[in-house]
């Protein structure tokens, strides 16, 4: 039986710089997924408070038909998630910072 040169052999360092790469890609991908969790979170808080700000409206004739009313909730729906994705309340920002202590990974 012949062992192979040392060269060739099972480098320990080498596996460690492995194992810290494929942590800090997890780590970067739990990040980029916590991110994305944030962000839904706000545009579901502001699509809330759009629609009880449309549901305490005093309304008139024109915005009671049942066409109107999904036009409007498509129309929040896409404000809320395109204002969640940019400064927005600065909601989803707060509560990245808050999880991401707990990632244990790469923090921005």
């Amino acid at each position: 039986m012949t062992l192979p040169p040392l060269a060739t052999a099972f480098d320990a360092r080498q596996a460690s710089s492995l194992s810290d790469d494929k942590i800090a890609t997890k780590a970067t991908r739990d990040a980029d997924r916590l991110r994305g969790a944030a962000e839904g979170f706000e545009a579901l808080f502001l699509n809330q408070i759009l629609q009880s700000g449309r549901a305490a409206s005093f309304g008139d004739s024109l915005t009671e038909s049942s066409a109107t009313q999904t036009a409007q909730s498509l129309l929040d729906s896409t404000l809320t998630e395109v204002g969640a994705g940019r400064a927005g309340l600065g909601l989803s920002e707060a509560i990245y910072r808050q999880f991401s202590a707990h990632l244990g990974g790469v923090q921005e």
